[in-house]
């Protein structure tokens, strides 16, 4: 510098410019929203940062400054040729978020299974079942029930086929196996029948297995299965533990008779708390309510054998319930198209459930069993079939409205990848077909010579031989993509997740009891509400060998309903919260969506 006044003309005369500093920007009011939204993730980066450096030890300096090098030449070479640049310091305080996900995932997992591989076989297989008894989901019974159906259908189709079985009295000592009106006494050195009775016992069993799964669990994991009994959407599967319960021990004996008595009063019991449930939360009859309610009707089929008095007050109920629900469930299912479809494809099953109850219960004694009949038994034998092709057109009504909903969502299902709530697909065809051989039955022993016409029990035959093929078809492929899924939904990993709420921590716990409509435009509060919860699950922690009970949306159903996608589960958590009146809640950790607009929502 020169000395001179007019030092900034020299060579070496500093910028005036250099020692101030840039103004500071005003505060945009427009922009609150946004800055928030910024600093959410700016915090939830950070948060990620600093999982990255904890579990991170096995790494070197050198390993992650030569990461960082290469996020920051890749974030530069995808900000190229537009975009406002960024300033160097600035990529150092925000990682890139894919790669700390990607960078602790990937450190966690390499730990986990190391620590996993010095477990012993027999410890790995006590741990495996633990967590398989504890983290199974209820839809699992779906598997366990359509199962025991399938040994009970092709029983009866081998009964028919068979030249060596005859058509006996149902009340009779020859009838082995009394599941339908009617009945036929088989040889028992055939063959095929032995077949039939062997694939007939170990369904039985299997769903006996099941049954004793859900029992362990209900005792072992107490906190679990309350959990899981604590909301309608997800105790939705709960009912049919119990009809396969029933439809498993009958006819095994005293301790048979046992197993279906228990299975009746704790059926009874789910009924009673699922309807108060559904009066807390002000939900309305839809298909997902048939197994907790109108199901009791098999377990009413099965304790008749034992107490007819019992037997008739359960059916009488199902009846009444019946008649209440099924109306109500087939208007929402038909005008509501945001219920989900594998709901709506369990609409047949509440007249089947009847009418194969029904069938059984009230069928009249044959005349050569009971030639003294009374005036009462003669009125029965002439109302017995009109009610029973009654029950059968509501079958029919049921499965067309079940074809109707999936036509309605197929775009839906071709976009749905299988999970836990799929299973509602595989025992609804095979409980109809139940019905319609029901049905048959029922015409083709208490129909009098030349009273129904020939070519209707023909098709009748027909459509029966089409359920049962179509519905072991599904029920088998149901099967086979539950068991290969199955061990990713026992043994959840939630170290790259975090945690979500409790129920009642949700936001949307004060609008959860906001109720259902007969024709809504949103998503039910309860279905949302079990969304943002999650389920609970037991985590095995191999390093130190604990068990943690935690919250996971890694499983990705609740009940028989798919785990909504988090930017779908945000445009339907704020279109209620305008149709409630509520104000937007941005909560840390939910995407953003910026597309949502009112106008979407078919108000």
């Amino acid at each position: 510098w020169n000395g001179n006044n007019g030092g900034s003309s020299g060579n070496n005369a500093p910028n005036s410019s250099y020692y101030k500093t840039p103004p500071r920007r005003k505060k945009n009011p427009q922009e609150s929203k946004s800055t928030k939204r910024k600093k959410s993730k700016r915090r939830r980066r950070s948060e990620k940062e600093k999982l990255r450096n904890l579990y991170s030890t096995d790494s070197s300096p050198e390993e992650d400054e030569k990461h960082r090098r290469s996020v920051r030449t890749s974030r530069r070479k995808k900000r190229h040729g537009g975009g406002r640049k960024r300033r160097e310091d600035d990529v150092s305080d925000t990682m890139s978020e894919t790669y700390s996900e990607s960078y602790v995932t990937a450190s966690l997992t390499d730990r986990l299974k190391s620590a996993e591989a010095s477990v012993n076989v027999f410890q790995r297989m006590m741990i495996r079942t633990k967590l398989l008894i504890c983290n199974l989901p209820l839809s699992a019974a779906a598997i366990s029930f359509s199962i025991v159906l399938l040994g009970i259908v092709w029983l009866r189709r081998a009964e028919e086929i068979l030249t060596s079985c005859k058509e006996v009295n149902f009340h009779s000592s020859q009838c082995n196996f009394p599941e339908f009106p009617g009945c036929y006494f088989c040889d028992t050195f055939d063959h095929w029948y032995q077949v039939a009775t062997k694939f007939h016992t170990i369904c039985s069993y299997v769903g006996g297995v099941s049954v004793a799964l859900y029992a362990a669990k209900a005792m072992l994991f107490g906190r679990v299965f309350i959990d899981e009994m604590s909301s309608p959407t997800t105790a939705s599967p709960a009912g049919l533990i119990f009809m396969t319960m029933a439809l498993a021990f009958t006819g095994n004996g005293p301790a048979g008779a046992v197993a279906v008595f228990v299975a009746s009063f704790l059926h009874l019991a789910l009924l009673l708390w699922f309807i108060y449930m559904s009066l807390a939360y002000q939900t309305m009859p839809d298909p997902s309510w048939f197994p907790n309610t109108i199901g009791i009707g098999l377990c009413a089929v099965k304790v008749w054998f034992y107490n007819p008095l019992c037997g008739h007050f359960l059916i009488a109920m199902t009846l009444m319930l019946t008649f209440l629900y099924y109306p109500i469930s087939l208007i929402r299912v038909a005008l509501n198209e945001k219920m989900s479809s594998t709901i709506c494809w369990m609409q047949m099953i509440c007249p089947a459930i009847s009418l194969y109850s029904l069938a059984i219960v009230m069928q009249p004694s044959f005349k050569e069993e009971r030639p003294d009949i009374s005036h009462f038994q003669t009125m029965q034998r002439s109302v017995y079939l009109p009610s029973m092709t009654c029950l059968f057109g509501l079958c029919i009504i049921g499965m067309i409205s079940s074809l109707h909903g999936l036509a309605v969502r197929w775009k839906q299902i071709q976009k749905e990848e299988f999970t836990p709530a799929h299973t509602a697909y595989s025992f609804p065809l095979l409980m109809h077909a139940l019905a319609v051989q029901a049905y048959r039955s029922s015409l083709g022993f208490f129909s009098e010579t030349g009273e129904v016409n020939p070519a209707l029990k023909y098709a009748l035959e027909i459509y029966w031989i089409v359920l049962v093929t179509v519905g072991s078809f599904v029920a088998v492929v149901c099967l086979i993509m539950y068991l290969s899924f199955l061990p990713s939904w026992i043994d959840v990993s939630t170290c790259d997740e975090l945690e979500p709420p409790a129920p009642n921590e949700t936001s949307m716990f004060e609008t959860v009891t906001w109720g259902e409509l007969l024709i809504q435009p949103y998503v039910s509060p309860t279905i949302l509400q079990s969304n943002e919860a999650g389920v609970l699950v037991m985590t095995h922690d191999y390093e130190n060998n604990w068990d943690t009970l935690v919250r996971t949306k890694n499983v990705p159903a609740v009940g028989f309903e798919p785990m909504m996608r988090s930017r779908t589960f945000n445009r339907e958590r704020e279109a209620l919260k305008h149709l409630v009146g509520g104000q937007d809640v941005i909560h840390e950790g939910d995407e953003a969506d910026d597309d949502f607009c009112f106008d979407d929502v078919n108000v």
